[in-house]
């Protein structure tokens, strides 16, 4: 699993993004920041690594760190 934190330059941008990762049923979760012009989310490192890279396209992404996350229970010993 991945967590995105997406960053956007307006309003109209940071929603659409909001509106594709809302379509994608492989999503587990999502939360937007609209005050900060954020958007988290939590996906199987594939799709999430896809859908950022289609954002990313569609252009006003301006910073987004990623970050491993791993469900307690799966860690490897």
């Amino acid at each position: 699993m991945r967590v995105y934190v997406l960053h956007f330059d307006q309003i109209g941008t940071l929603t659409r993004a909001f509106d594709r990762v809302l379509e994608s049923p492989d999503v587990d979760s999502c939360m937007i920041e609209a005050d900060h012009g954020r958007l988290r989310f939590l996906a199987p490192l594939p799709v999430a690594d896809q859908l950022v890279e289609t954002i990313y396209q569609h252009g006003g992404l301006i910073w987004c760190s990623r970050h491993d996350f791993v469900k307690p229970g799966e860690a490897d010993d």
